[in-house]
């Protein structure tokens, strides 16, 4: 139901204001490269995305695990029966947490916009992209969702960089180049499909999970 929420405010929008996309310029103080190794060039701007990436897992890891918020938070996902008996305010307390999840979402929009197309949906491609991120490393876990960010992005990044080379050292040239692509994609499905044949819970389940 969420998910068909999610395409009816997409065609909303779009009627309202139009699909046409809207680019934003890489500001200025980060237009820049600096050089990682000789002819490799990094982009300043995505240096900033990922330590901007690394500063909100830290700011929530401490939210989630070393305060009274977090406390509540975690303790109503696992009962809210029982937080809203002992005096909690638990809907006021959800629709905190979902106006937070609404901020960094448009936080990490505003971060992307320089990269993507700024458009109606354009986060849409990356919610399955999520969705696996989050089974793999283990619902409510956000050690598991940081940890299986990075896993799932190495694989991905590995995947679509050398699945067709290693293929054509099995396969003809040909063969490879149809099967890589299809075979990188599927990459993160794989892993996430090993990781809850193993794990069920994911690779770090939150308490009460396992």
């Amino acid at each position: 139901m969420t998910f068909g929420l999610i395409v009816i405010l997409d065609e909303c929008v779009k009627m309202i204001w139009g699909r046409a996309p809207l680019s934003v310029p890489i500001p200025a103080s980060f237009s820049g490269s600096i050089v990682l190794m000789d002819g490799l060039l990094y982009p300043v701007f995505r240096l900033a995305i990922i330590g901007a990436g690394l500063l909100v897992a830290v700011v929530l890891s401490i939210l989630v695990s070393h305060t009274r918020a977090g406390m509540l938070v975690r303790a109503g996902a696992t009962s809210a029966p029982i937080v809203a008996a002992l005096g909690v305010n638990i809907r006021g307390l959800f629709m905190l947490v979902f106006g937070v999840g609404a901020m960094l979402a448009g936080f990490a929009g505003s971060m992307a916009a320089p990269i993507f197309a700024l458009e109606p949906g354009m986060g849409d491609a990356f919610l399955i992209l999520a969705f696996v991120v989050i089974v793999t490393g283990g619902i409510g876990s956000v050690r598991g969702a940081f940890i299986a960010s990075l896993l799932v992005g190495l694989v991905d990044t590995l995947g679509r960089s050398f699945a067709t080379d290693i293929l054509k050292l099995m396969m003809s040239s040909s063969a490879a180049s149809r099967i890589g692509p299809a075979l990188a994609s599927m990459s993160i499905y794989l892993l996430m499909a090993a990781v809850l044949f193993f794990r069920p819970a994911g690779l770090f389940p939150a308490s009460g999970r396992t």
